[in-house]
Formats: C-alpha cells, structure tokens, sequence
C-alpha cells in the first residue's frame, strides 16, 4: 500500500485515501518476537501541505497477534486496533511514493499492551520453584521466604480464604 507523492504535490489539501491488507508474519518488539495471525487490516488517509512541504497521515490498523503472558509465559491472542496520525516530510523519502508498511507495523507495535495477560488473575510462574501457580501449587521444596502475616489483617486473610474455597 502506497500513496503517490506527485499526485498528492498536485493536489494540496486533497485527501487521499488507501484500504487493504498487508501480510506481516512477525513484529519485532523490545526483544519480543510477535507473531502476526493473518493479514493486517490498514485504512489510510493522508494530504500534502504545500506550506508546511509535508504529508498528514492517518493509519488505522487492526489484526491480532500471539504473544507469551508477561506472567506465565502461555499463549496470548490480543487484537490490536490503534489510529495514528503524523507528518511525513517528502524530502525525506526515497522515491516518488510514500510507502505505507514500516507505518502499518509502527502502528500494530503501538497498538500492543506493555504486560499481556493470559487473564487477568494470572498467578504466574514462582521465581523459587519453577511452578506455574496457575495449574500447581508450590512445590514442596519451594524455598521462597516465608514472611508472618501481620495480625490486624487475620480477618481479611479468613474471607480471603474462605472466598478461595467456595470455587
């Protein structure tokens, strides 16, 4: 997907616009490697400020992505939907088009959550024993510290308990 560059310079203030999909199979992101399901659902729409010598772009992307639970480390399925808008400035494009991808995969990078969650109440993995406290409790040998509860919350501690076991 692309936006022609001389036709947008012939045009000031004509907006231009451009639907589709684009196939990206993985994003790279803070050392994460996304995979992407599917193609990428893009709208754009973009005009060309002849005062200003720059391009006003909106990209819309929505698509969905595995990631690992930032807890438990099981997989995620998480839509992203996420509208940005930005200038370009053509002279610091190579060529006469405006190529929409590297703005497709910044947006699907910007529409992902900084912790994905398996669910809400993840317990994750225990950093003493290994175990997926989601599935198992503690491990017998587990040598995590073991800390006194403070007696002002004992009530607190029997509802929890009690809520704990009634599912």
């Amino acid at each position: 997907m692309r936006f022609d560059l001389d036709a947008m310079r012939a045009a000031p203030g004509k907006v231009f616009h451009v639907e589709g999909e684009e196939q990206l199979t993985t994003l790279n992101w803070r050392g994460e490697e996304v995979r992407v399901e599917g193609p990428v659902h893009a709208e754009a729409s973009a005009f060309y400020v002849g005062s200003e010598n720059q391009v006003v772009l909106t990209v819309h992307v929505r698509g969905r992505v595995h990631r690992a639970c930032s807890r438990c480390l099981a997989d995620v399925v998480e839509n992203v939907d996420k509208e940005e808008e930005l200038e370009v400035f053509p002279d610091e494009i190579q060529g006469k088009y405006l190529e929409l991808r590297p703005f497709i995969e910044a947006g699907m990078r910007l529409g992902l959550s900084t912790k994905p969650l398996c669910r809400p109440d993840c317990q994750g993995i225990c950093p003493y024993c290994g175990a997926d406290l989601n599935r198992e409790p503690h491990r017998p040998n587990c040598s995590r510290p073991r800390t006194a509860r403070d007696p002002r919350l004992s009530v607190l501690a029997t509802l929890l308990e009690e809520e704990k076991n009634k599912t």
